[in-house]
């Protein structure tokens, strides 16, 4: 049996973490500065926007449709001095090694 299929037993968690702080600040210069109205603004529930915002649950539509807001409002963040954000300026890659790899 060949092993090229095998999964390596030592493994890091990976995971998107997002800049909270900045992420509610570009949202509020836009009028949206309550989790309901950012909500609303990225078409998607309360309990989602919280979940991000709070326990750091995101995924790929969140982190979508919430640059995608923000580019609508380029003209309004502009007067603000800010240009829309991109992936990299809201969210980062993070990595923690496991408990089977703690020097990671």
């Amino acid at each position: 049996m060949s092993t090229d299929m095998e999964v390596p037993a030592v493994r890091d968690t990976a995971g998107i973490s997002l800049d909270v702080e900045r992420y509610r600040k570009l949202f509020a210069l836009i009028g949206c500065d309550e989790l309901t109205k950012i909500a609303v603004e990225i078409g998607m529930t309360v309990r989602q926007v919280r979940r991000a915002c709070n326990e750091g649950v995101i995924g790929e539509v969140f982190m979508a449709r919430s640059i995608a807001a923000l580019k609508r409002h380029a003209d309004k963040l502009a007067e603000y001095g800010h240009e829309p954000p991109g992936l990299d300026d809201l969210f980062a890659v993070t990595t923690e090694p496991t408990a089977a790899n703690p020097a990671a």
